[in-house]
C-alpha cells in the first residue's frame, strides 16, 4: 500500500469519524425527546479500502409503533366516553351528598319516587292535614324538577360532545396537513438519498397525535411515503389529504339527531360500514348519539310512568293527566310523544297554592289547592271526594297503590323491562353506574397500555445515553488513531523528500 493511499484512507476515516460524531451528538441531544428515535450511521468501504458514511437510519419497531397508535386511539375513545358519563353522574343527583347536619342524602329519581310515595301515604293517614298535603305536593315538585334537570343535563352532555366533535375534526384536518408536509419531506429525502430520519420522526409524531383523535392504520406508498386510513377503512391520506367534515348542531333537545363526521362525504361515525372504532371522535359520537340518548329515554319512561300513575278519569271514562302533566297539556302523552317528556314534566297547577291558573290581571284569580291531590277532579275529571269530606282518603290510597304497581317498560334503552316505577328508576341508576364504571375501567386500562407500550417503544427505539457516551469515547479513540496515522505518513513523506533532495 502506497503512502498516498494510506493518507487517503486516514482522511476518509477522519471524515467518517466527524459524521459519526455528529450523529452521536444528535442522539445525545434527543435523549429526553419522546418523539426522537436513535439514529445509526451506515458505513461502506471505498475502492481504496477506506470507509465512508453511506446513509443514516432510524431505530424502528413497526409492530410496537402500530400497537401504540391503536392504544392511543382506544384510550382517547374510552376517556371521552368516561368523561361524559362522569358529567351525567355528577349532574343527575345519582351520588350521595352530605347535608348540613352531616347526614347523607340521595337525590336520585328512585329515591325521590320513594319520598313521594311516603309523603302521599302520610297524607292518606291524615287527609285533613293540609301540612301533610303540602309536603306531598312539595315532594312531587321536587321529583319533577329533578327529572327536568336530569333531562337538561343529558342534552348539555350531548351538546358538549358535539362541540368536542367539531374541535376534534378541526384538529384532524390540521394534523393531516402536517402529515402531508412531513410525508413529502420523507419521500423527497428518500428519493434524493439524503438523511430522512428527522422527517420520519416528525411524521411519526403527527401520527401519534392523529391517532388520539381518530383510529388510524398506515400502508406503504413507496419511496418512503405512507398512505393513511381510518380504522374503519376510509381513506384519510393517499397522495393528498382528504377533507374531514362535520356540521355542528347549535342546540340539543330530546330527539335531536347530530351530524355525522365524514371523510370525503363518507360517514365515519354512526353505524355505517366505515364507522371509526376508536379515537376521541368515536367516543364522543357514542356518547352523543347512543349512551346519553339511552339515558334520556329512561328518564322519559320514568316521567311517562308518573303521568300514568297519577292520571284521573272523566265521567265519560277518558283518562286525563292528574298530578303530573306533559307541560300544560290536558291530554295524556302518547307513545310517540313521550320523547323529551322528562324535560317537560310539570306538577298540575291545581295542587300548587303558588300557581295562578287564570291570566294575570283577571278577576278572580284561581290558585291551586293541595286538597285537589286528595279529592281528584283534574283537567275536567269528576272529583272522587263528591262530598268534600276532610277525612276522604280513598284517592290517596289508590295513588300509593298505583305508584307501587308493576308496569311494563321499553327495555331497549337499558332499564328493566318491568317493575314498579321505583324499581325501574333504580335499574336506570344501576345501568348508568355500570356503564360509567365500565367506561372508567376501560379508560384506566387503556391509559396503562399506552404507558407500557410507550415505554417499550422507547426502550426499543429511544436513545440509550450510556451507549451513546460509550460510542463517543470510541470515536475519540478512532480520531486519535487516524490523526496519529496521518502524522506518521506525513513524517515518512517528509523523510522521503529529504532523502531525494
Amino acid at each position: 500500500m502506497s503512502l498516498t493511499t494510506t493518507l487517503n484512507i486516514a482522511q476518509q476515516a477522519l471524515t467518517a469519524n466527524a459524521a459519526l460524531s455528529t450523529i452521536v451528538s444528535r442522539n445525545i441531544a434527543g435523549v429526553n425527546d419522546p418523539t426522537y428515535s436513535t439514529k445509526t450511521a451506515q458505513l461502506a468501504t471505498t475502492q481504496d479500502g477506506g470507509v465512508r458514511v453511506s446513509g443514516v437510519t432510524n431505530a424502528a419497531d413497526a409492530a410496537l409503533f402500530a400497537h401504540l397508535l391503536a392504544a392511543k386511539a382506544g384510550a382517547a375513545s374510552s376517556s371521552a366516553l368516561s368523561s361524559g358519563l362522569d358529567q351525567l353522574e355528577g349532574t343527575l343527583g345519582l351520588s350521595t351528598t352530605t347535608a348540613a347536619d352531616g347526614t347523607a342524602t340521595d337525590t336520585s329519581p328512585a329515591t325521590l319516587i320513594g319520598t313521594l310515595s311516603d309523603a302521599i301515604g302520610q297524607y292518606a293517614a291524615s287527609p285533613s292535614n293540609a301540612t301533610l298535603g303540602a309536603a306531598a305536593v312539595t315532594a312531587a315538585k321536587g321529583l319533577a324538577a329533578n327529572l327536568n334537570a336530569a333531562a337538561a343535563a343529558v342534552q348539555s352532555v350531548r351538546e358538549g360532545a358535539d362541540k368536542g366533535l367539531a374541535a376534534a375534526v378541526a384538529t384532524v384536518n390540521t394534523l393531516l396537513g402536517q402529515f402531508a408536509t412531513a410525508n413529502k419531506a420523507v419521500v423527497d429525502a428518500t428519493v434524493a438519498g439524503t438523511d430522512a430520519t428527522d422527517a420520519i420522526d416528525a411524521r411519526n409524531s403527527v401520527l401519534q397525535s392523529l391517532s388520539a383523535q381518530i383510529g388510524i392504520t398506515t400502508a406503504d406508498a413507496g419511496s418512503g411515503g405512507l398512505a393513511l386510513y381510518t380504522d374503519g377503512g376510509a381513506t384519510l391520506f393517499q397522495g393528498t389529504a382528504r377533507t374531514v367534515a362535520f356540521a355542528p348542531t347549535g342546540a340539543y333537545a330530546a330527539g335531536t339527531v347530530g351530524g355525522a363526521v365524514t371523510v370525503d362525504g363518507v360517514a365515519v361515525t354512526g353505524s355505517g360500514g366505515m364507522a371509526s372504532k376508536s379515537g376521541a371522535i368515536a367516543g364522543l359520537a357514542q356518547l352523543r348519539d347512543t349512551t346519553a340518548v339511552a339515558y334520556g329515554a329512561q328518564l322519559d319512561q320514568i316521567a311517562g310512568g308518573l303521568v300514568s300513575a297519577f292520571s284521573d278519569t272523566t265521567a265519560s271514562g277518558a283518562t286525563v293527566p292528574g298530578l303530573f302533566m306533559d307541560g300544560t297539556s290536558t291530554t295524556m302523552p302518547t307513545p310517540t310523544s313521550t320523547t323529551g317528556l322528562a324535560a317537560r314534566l310539570t306538577v298540575a297547577a291545581a295542587v300548587d297554592p303558588s300557581a295562578v291558573t287564570s291570566p294575570p290581571g283577571t278577576t278572580p284569580k284561581t290558585y291551586g289547592s293541595v286538597t285537589a291531590l286528595r279529592d281528584g277532579g283534574f283537567n275536567g275529571a269528576a272529583p272522587g271526594n263528591t262530598t268534600g269530606a276532610a277525612s276522604y282518603s280513598g284517592r290517596l290510597n289508590a295513588l300509593v297503590s298505583q305508584l307501587g304497581s308493576t308496569r311494563s317498560f321499553d327495555a331497549s334503552s337499558g332499564g328493566a323491562a318491568s317493575g314498579t316505577l321505583a324499581d325501574y328508576a333504580t335499574s336506570s341508576v344501576g345501568w348508568l353506574e355500570s356503564t360509567r364504571q365500565s367506561a372508567s375501567t376501560d379508560a384506566t386500562n387503556s391509559a396503562a397500555v399506552v404507558t407500557q407500550t410507550t415505554a417499550s417503544l422507547s426502550s426499543a427505539t429511544g436513545v440509550n445515553l450510556d451507549e451513546q457516551l460509550s460510542k463517543m469515547l470510541d470515536l475519540e479513540h478512532s480520531y486519535q488513531a487516524s490523526a496519529e496515522l496521518m502524522t506518521t505518513v506525513k513524517s515518512m513523506l517528509d523523510a522521503l523528500l529529504a532523502a531525494v533532495n
